[in-house]
């Protein structure tokens, strides 16, 4: 006997067709997430690239400004060594300066060549008739020769009274220094010498020569030692050490006069 098989419903679906759908929502499910997941994704990475960008301006403007400050403190630099090197500059010139007006002052003891000359009085026997003070060194004679020095190139001059090497001390002469006589002696710098002289000065070589040659020397006293014997020698040396100008002494009782206005 034949087995009738039911009548199949209209609403009924074959089994693979729902694995099929059910297969179809799976992969729909999953790639909704995948989608969701990658926009999160970008998202996440747009912000963190956002925020390296920022950084990365933020640290690029503080570069900027830390190089703005170097230029600027290496431009502060530059100026207070360029103030330094005018400063040092102008320091060494001022002493350079200070070193020439001490040394015109006669306020430094000078080394160089330079000659020695000593004068004394005459030996000879004054003859009736004439006066002994031809035969005596006179104040007009020291000048005559201290004006021949200068004029033949000396640099430095001093004048001892004795004639004698380690003898009195010399003194220096500076623009203010006076040679006067006073009686039998003659005052250098208000101190008193006696003969023999002895002038040495400090000069270029051939000081000596330039000397004997000059007309303030040959005008008067070249005569007046061949004439009345005075006591003259010359000497060039290598090198002469005259002493620094000691200064006026002192005074007691005078004061300087107070300008009238």
């Amino acid at each position: 006997m034949t087995r009738r098989r039911p009548p199949r419903s209209r609403f009924s679906r074959p089994q693979w067709a729902i694995s099929i759908a059910a297969a179809l929502a799976a992969i729909g499910l999953v790639g909704a997430a995948q989608w969701n997941s990658s926009l999160a994704r970008q998202e996440y990475i747009s912000s963190a690239q956002r925020v390296l960008i920022i950084e990365a301006e933020q640290a690029q403007r503080q570069q900027e400004a830390l190089r703005s400050q170097l230029e600027e403190a290496e431009a502060r630099v530059r100026t207070f060594q360029e103030r330094d090197e005018g400063s040092r500059t102008a320091l060494e010139a001022l002493n350079q300066e200070l070193v020439v007006a001490r040394f015109a002052a006669g306020l430094e003891a000078v080394r160089g060549p330079g000659v020695i000359i000593e004068i004394a009085d005459s030996e000879r026997p004054v003859p009736p008739g004439e006066s002994p003070t031809n035969y005596i060194v006179l104040v007009d004679d020291l000048r005559d020769i201290v004006t021949a020095l200068w004029g033949s190139g000396a640099e430095a001059i001093s004048i001892a009274g004795g004639a004698v090497e380690g003898g009195p001390l010399a003194e220096r002469l500076v623009s203010t220094t006076s040679i006067y006589g006073a009686g039998a002696a003659i005052l250098v710098n208000d101190v008193r010498l006696s003969p023999p002289y002895r002038i040495e000065a400090i000069g270029a070589d051939g000081l000596n020569d330039r000397f004997l040659a000059h007309p303030s020397y040959l005008a008067r006293v070249a005569r007046r030692i061949e004439s009345y014997g005075l006591q003259f020698i010359t000497d060039a040396r290598d090198e002469l050490e005259l002493p620094a100008f000691i200064g006026a002494p002192p005074l007691r009782w005078g004061a300087p006069v107070a300008e009238l206005d």
